[in-house]
């Protein structure tokens, strides 16, 4: 896919897949919703605090991996990533980002009021990988 191809298949609601290292097992892997950012070339995830894939990262190299995919009829698109997670407090900014991208309006304001994140993940990709396939 070309970037703005790119840009506008990252831009619908669509659940990510998001890999951690677990060191002496196979890497823990959870979907996500994600927020991309083509004029900085990041990612960003919400995450709590407490979660498995945020202990992992804490204790880890700091390196995580996302699979964005679709599939319409016969055509399957996707995007892998593979960068270095900074963890931060959870944006106010993200948050509201993807409530308006994954939520109904009528859903948002009950899930603005008791968000289950408190933390994100902001990565920066060091490879990314696209495809179509018919």
């Amino acid at each position: 896919m070309k970037d703005e191809e790119v840009a506008e298949f990252l831009a619908q609601p669509l659940v990510a897949v998001l890999a951690v290292d677990d060191p002496g097992w196979s890497p823990h892997v959870t979907p996500v919703w994600f927020h991309h950012l083509p004029d900085e070339n990041r990612f960003q995830v919400m995450t709590p605090s407490s979660s498995r894939k945020t202990r992992l990262h804490r204790t880890g190299t700091g390196e995580l991996s996302l699979s964005i995919q679709s599939v319409e009829g016969a055509t399957a698109r996707y995007v892998n990533m593979q960068g270095v997670a900074r963890f931060l407090p959870l944006d106010p900014d993200l948050l509201n980002a993807m409530v308006s991208k994954y939520l109904p309006e009528e859903a948002r304001a009950a899930y603005l009021a008791h968000p289950p994140e408190d933390s994100m993940f902001d990565i920066t990709p060091r490879r990314i990988t696209t495809a179509v396939i018919d």
